[in-house]
C-alpha cells in the first residue's frame, strides 16, 4: 500500500487521455480558473439589473470614466442607455436612454465601444461612428466626418476605424487628438489606407501601436509623423482572424481567434497559444455559424482573458486563459456577453433609496460593486446585466488515466484544497479500450478522507471541491498494487 501525491496539472483536452504518471494533466477543468498553484473557483452570475426598457437583448456593455464619474453604457439593437451597475438594478427610472435622435435600426453586429478622452465612441457596423460626451451630452450623435465602420480602436492619440464605408480592406484614422476630425488635408494628420492583400479587416487592437487583424494577415501600424503619419508592417501573411469580436489587447499583447485557434501577438510575432492544448476542443464545442457572436474581456484581478463563445445550445462556453501561467480552463454560462465594469460608490442613504428592504439586495454590503472605482467582472444574460459574484458550486477537476504498476486497487483519496474539502469519483479499467464509468460520489469524512475502493490498471479521478474553497492543488491517493491480472 502506498500513498501517491497527485498534483493537478495542466488542462490539455487536445492531448492523450493517458499520461501514465501519478502527477497528471487534466481531462477536465470545469467552472474553475488557473491560479498560480492550482485551480480556483470561477464565480457564478447573479442578476444585477432589471430588463432593458425596450425589451431587447443587450448587445454591448461598457464602462466610461471621467474623474470621479463612472457610467455604465448598455447597448441593444435599437437603443443605448446609461446608468451605473448598481442603479441599473432599481428600475427603468434609473436607466436613462441616450440613443441618438431616431434611435438605430438594422444593426450589422453587436455594439463596440471605445473611450477617447471625454468621448464614448460606438459602432454597430451600420450607422456612422457615434459619439457621446460623458460630461454633458444628453444623447449620442453622429460624427459627421467619420465613416461607417465595423472595427474601432485607439492607437496612440488617434481613433482607428476598419472596414470603412463598405470597403472591407480600408482602414481610416482621425486627426491627432481629435475623434471628430476625419478629413484629410495639408494641416490634418487624418488619412486612410487601402490594404492590398490579406482580405477583409476583422478587428483592430490599439495601444502604443496598432494591429490590424485581417482574414488572412496581421498588419502592425506605427506612428512615424508627417508626411506618411503611420507605417504599415506585415507581421504575418499565414495567420488571420475569423472573429473580430474575439480580439482584445492587454499590456501590449493582443489575443484573438484565428483559423488555427487561439493566438497572441506582441507586435512582432504571432504565437498559437492554444496549439496542442485547447484548439481542437474549442472548434468542436463552438457554433461556427455564430462566429461573430462572441465576446471577450480582461479579468485583471485573476490574470485572465475570458472568451464567451456560442454553442448550439443556450449555454455558452467560457474559455479562460491565465496570461501569467499560460494555462486554460473551461466552463459554461447563460451570459451572452462578458465585460469588465467599473463601479460608482454608493452611500448607505443611496442604498436605502434603491433597496428599501436590504435583505432584497442581490449583493453583500462589502461587495466591490458598492465601492467606487472598483473593477467588477460582469456580463449580460439576454435583457439584463449580471455580475459574476456568486460562490461556485459546480466545479469539476478530472485527471487523465493514471498508472501505478499493473493492476492496483485505489482505496482512499485525501483532498489538498485550501479552505475547503472535496467529493470524489473514480473510474478504473484494465484496458484503455474499456469504457470509462465513474462511480458514485464519495464524501470526505471528518478525517478528510474519501473511501473509493476501485481496481484496475488505469485510474481516473474526478474531484468536486466543496465548501468555501479558494484553491484546489491536488489530492493524496492511496493505492495497493495487486500484481498482474
Amino acid at each position: 500500500m502506498a500513498t501517491n501525491r497527485v498534483l493537478l496539472g495542466e488542462w490539455l483536452p487536445d492531448q492523450s487521455d493517458s499520461t501514465g504518471s501519478p502527477s497528471t494533466n487534466l481531462e477536465m477543468a470545469f467552472n474553475v480558473y488557473p491560479s498560480s498553484s492550482g485551480y480556483a473557483p470561477f464565480p457564478k452570475t447573479s442578476r444585477l439589473s432589471v430588463d432593458m426598457p425596450n425589451g431587447e437583448d443587450i448587445t454591448g456593455l461598457f464602462s466610461a470614466r471621467q474623474n470621479a464619474q463612472i457610467l455604465t453604457i448598455v447597448g441593444t439593437p435599437t437603443d443605448i442607455y446609461r446608468g451605473n451597475i448598481v442603479e441599473l438594478r432599481t428600475g427603468a427610472g434609473d436607466i436613462t436612454p441616450i440613443s441618438r435622435t431616431g434611435g438605430y435600426s438594422s444593426p450589422r453586429e453587436n455594439w463596440k465601444f471605445e473611450q477617447f478622452g471625454e468621448l464614448v465612441l460606438a459602432t454597430n457596423g451600420t450607422q456612422k461612428l457615434q459619439r457621446y460626451d460623458i460630461t454633458g451630452d444628453a444623447k449620442f450623435s453622429d460624427i459627421t466626418q467619420a465613416p461607417v465602420c465595423r472595427a474601432i480602436a485607439t492607437v496612440r492619440d488617434f481613433v482607428f476605424a476598419g472596414y470603412c464605408n463598405g470597403i472591407s480592406n480600408k482602414v481610416q484614422w482621425s486627426d491627432l487628438n481629435n475623434a471628430e476630425s476625419w478629413d484629410s488635408s495639408d494641416t490634418s494628420q487624418a488619412d486612410f489606407q487601402i490594404l492590398p492583400s490579406g482580405g477583409e479587416i476583422k478587428a483592430i487592437t490599439g495601444g502604443e501601436f496598432g494591429l490590424i487583424l485581417q482574414e488572412k494577415a496581421v498588419q502592425r501600424v506605427s506612428y512615424i509623423g508627417t508626411p506618411l503619419i503611420f507605417q504599415f508592417d506585415l507581421i504575418s501573411d499565414n495567420t488571420g482572424c475569423i472573429s473580430g469580436a474575439s480580439a482584445i489587447q492587454y499590456n501590449g499583447v493582443s489575443y484573438w481567434l484565428s483559423e488555427g485557434g487561439i493566438v497572441s501577438c506582441d507586435g512582432n510575432t504571432v504565437t498559437n497559444i492554444g496549439e496542442g492544448k485547447v484548439n481542437d476542443y474549442l472548434f468542436a464545442e463552438i457554433d461556427k455559424t455564430q462566429i461573430e457572436n462572441v465576446s471577450v474581456a480582461i479579468e485583471p484581478l485573476k490574470n485572465l482573458i475570458v472568451w464567451n463563445f456560442p454553442t448550439s445550445s443556450e449555454a455558452r462556453v467560457l474559455l479562460k486563459y491565465n496570461y501569467s501561467t499560460g494555462r486554460f480552463t473551461t466552463g459554461r454560462t447563460d451570459a451572452q456577453i462578458v465585460t469588465g465594469l467599473m463601479t460608482q460608490s454608493r452611500t448607505l442613504d443611496g442604498l436605502d433609496e434603491d433597496y428599501p428592504v436590504l435583505d432584497d439586495m442581490p449583493i453583500s454590503l462589502d461587495s466591490n460593486l458598492l465601492i467606487g472605482g472598483q473593477f467588477s467582472f460582469c456580463g449580460a444574460e439576454k435583457k439584463h446585466v449580471v455580475a459574476f459574484n456568486l460562490p461556485q458550486d459546480n466545479a469539476v477537476l478530472t485527471t487523465n488515466d493514471m498508472e501505478f504498476g499493473g493492476f492496483s486497487v485505489a482505496t482512499l483519496a485525501e483532498p489538498i484544497v485550501e479552505n475547503g474539502t472535496a467529493e470524489f469519483q473514480i473510474a478504473s479499467r484494465q484496458s484503455l479500450n474499456n469504457n470509462i464509468e465513474f462511480g458514485a460520489k464519495s464524501v470526505t469524512s471528518l478525517e478528510n478522507r474519501a473511501d473509493l475502493r476501485s481496481g484496475g490498471k488505469y485510474h481516473r479521478v474526478r474531484m468536486h471541491p466543496t465548501g468555501n474553497w479558494t484553491n484546489a492543488v491536488g489530492f493524496d491517493l492511496t493505492v495497493t498494487p495487486q500484481g498482474s491480472r
